[in-house]
């Protein structure tokens, strides 16, 4: 199942409008303080090219929105960042890291290419290979 993370309903409800056109089962579902559209994995890979060109496009206004509501919020007493791993095994966990360089990395990133990144890791993680770069490279040749 794709999953599409919002701090705004409305947001999360224009992407769930485009999405049940292609799957009419996908849903909205309400994870404090988040919303989350999710949409089967059935769905075509020019679909979800298309999901994830208007997510990465919400995801910009879900944060600058969120940004500005929270950033001069005293009552606002902390700030803080994750990400999302799913593990070889379908388990999902969420690594914190520092804010600061969460917003480098969604300003220089699409959502799509962080997930890719991330699964990278994962996988390096998950199945460790001590040999350089280099030498895999020269192994598939």
């Amino acid at each position: 199942m794709y999953e599409y993370v919002f701090f705004h309903k409305n947001l999360a409800e224009e992407l769930l409008k485009e999405a049940r056109k292609h799957d009419p089962n996908a849903t909205i579902v309400h994870e404090k303080p988040a919303w989350e559209v999710h949409v089967a994995e059935t769905i075509s890979d020019a679909t979800e090219a298309r999901l994830s060109a208007l997510y990465d496009t919400l995801f910009e206004q879900d944060r600058d929105q969120y940004e500005s509501e929270h950033a001069h919020d005293p009552a606002n007493g902390y700030h803080a960042a994750s990400v999302e791993l799913v593990l070889s095994n379908g388990q999902r966990v969420y690594a914190q890291t520092d804010p600061v360089i969460m917003d480098k990395i969604t300003n220089a990133l699409s959502h799509q290419e962080l997930l890719q990144f991330l699964a990278d890791i994962v996988f390096a993680v998950e199945n460790p290979d001590e040999r350089s770069i280099c030498q895999r490279y020269r192994d598939q040749q």
